[in-house]
């Protein structure tokens, strides 16, 4: 077997709210059912998960009295619970499918019950050094990073804006989107709203929201049998500079990260940037979009902001980008929005977006992660043969 043997079979996204009376563990579940009745597969099909979850060897996530195994009702034979989200958990996940740990996998997390009453989502302050103990948050450590940029390359701050504008009026137009006809949006509209940390306002900044997403991976040889047309692993890649959250990023070491795990994915997958045809990048600000065109070889660096506004990142240009309104405007859900990036590319790539279908998607990049977390995931799924 090999990575295109391994196919994601099945999504599930919740409704994505800015507040939800549900708690995690409650849409990480609502999310995994809707992924497996989208699968044409029931819950004893699942001899894998990947998820945040009490044990054995996971974190812990209120109530801690539940696990997955009794909340299915089914034995595991294969856990993957050190990053169990997005692109990492994909990874994993093959890699049981592809030595035999498991015959389908259940990748499925999400956030809510964390935003009422106006506290800050706890995914946006961590407990690490230098964050909580000090007041910093994680749009802080971007912004480091992007003060930086942009006092090597200032014509790119309008071009940011342009970014977000563009990806916000594209989650307008989505009625399943957190900010669902709040637009449309201009680049002036971005700089004139609040400031939040320098260089960015409040419309340069993902959303922090509440909902759940899964999807259910599995063999080539068995997704034939299922209702959706299988979309296979091409390729991956992932890049660790250090702990996310702990030393303050610095832009000589983080404005290029991913670099090395998109040189991998793509020779995995025999494309290259030029063959994608739309792109679920990490949205976690605008600046971050215009870094990872740089890092994963669509232009050279300083030059992100230029190449969006000239290929064209909304659902007419070239290169469509975030194309359920990301996490600016779509929904930003903790763990759980490194698999709404996965959830998306598969929707694109079989056909079911609905409306913001993309033309013949046969290749999607999907990723998680960037410069101000300090580490970066890529994958590249597209159509079975």
């Amino acid at each position: 077997m090999k990575l295109s043997d391994v196919a994601i079979v099945g999504v599930g996204v919740t409704p994505q709210e800015k507040r939800s009376e549900r708690n995690s563990l409650q849409v990480a579940l609502d999310a995994a059912k809707l992924a497996l009745a989208d699968a044409g597969l029931p819950h004893t099909a699942v001899d894998g998960i990947a998820a945040r979850w009490p044990g054995p060897g996971g974190t812990d996530l209120a109530p801690g009295s539940a696990d997955w195994s009794t909340l299915l009702g089914v034995p595991l034979r294969w856990i993957g619970d050190s990053y169990p989200q997005g692109v990492p958990a994909l990874v994993d996940a093959a890699g049981a499918l592809l030595t035999g740990q498991a015959t389908t996998v259940l990748i499925t997390g999400g956030q809510a019950g964390v935003l009422g009453g106006g506290r800050v989502a706890s995914y946006t302050q961590p407990g690490n050094e230098f964050v909580a103990p000090f007041g910093a948050f994680t749009a802080a450590h971007f912004a480091l990073v992007a003060q930086r940029h942009l006092a090597r390359f200032p014509h790119a701050r309008r071009g940011a804006a342009e970014i977000a504008a563009t990806i916000r009026t594209t989650g307008s137009a989505n009625p399943q989107a957190v900010m669902a006809g709040r637009g449309p949006y201009t680049a002036d509209d971005v700089l004139a709203a609040p400031p939040v940390v320098d260089p960015f306002t409040l419309l340069d900044l993902c959303l922090a929201s509440e909902g759940g997403a899964a999807v259910v991976v599995t063999t080539l040889e068995r997704a034939r049998d299922l209702p959706h047309p299988p979309v296979v692993l091409l390729g991956a890649g992932m890049e660790w500079l250090r702990q996310q959250y702990v030393d303050p990023a610095r832009y000589e070491q983080a404005w290029s990260i991913g670099t090395a795990a998109a040189r991998r994915a793509f020779g995995q997958a025999g494309v290259g940037p030029q063959d994608i045809h739309v792109a679920q990048l990490y949205d976690v600000n605008s600046l971050e979009v215009a870094r990872q065109f740089e890092a994963l070889g669509f232009c050279a660096e300083g030059e992100g902001t230029d190449f969006a506004l000239a290929t064209g990142i909304g659902p007419h240009g070239k290169l469509p980008t975030c194309t359920d309104g990301g996490l600016l405007s779509f929904s930003h859900i903790g763990w759980g929005a490194p698999t709404l990036k996965l959830a998306e590319a598969v929707h694109q790539v079989r056909g079911t977006a609905g409306d913001r279908q993309i033309p013949n998607a046969e290749i999607a990049a999907a990723a998680g992660a960037g410069s101000g977390a300090q580490y970066y995931n890529l994958a590249l799924l597209g159509r079975a043969r």
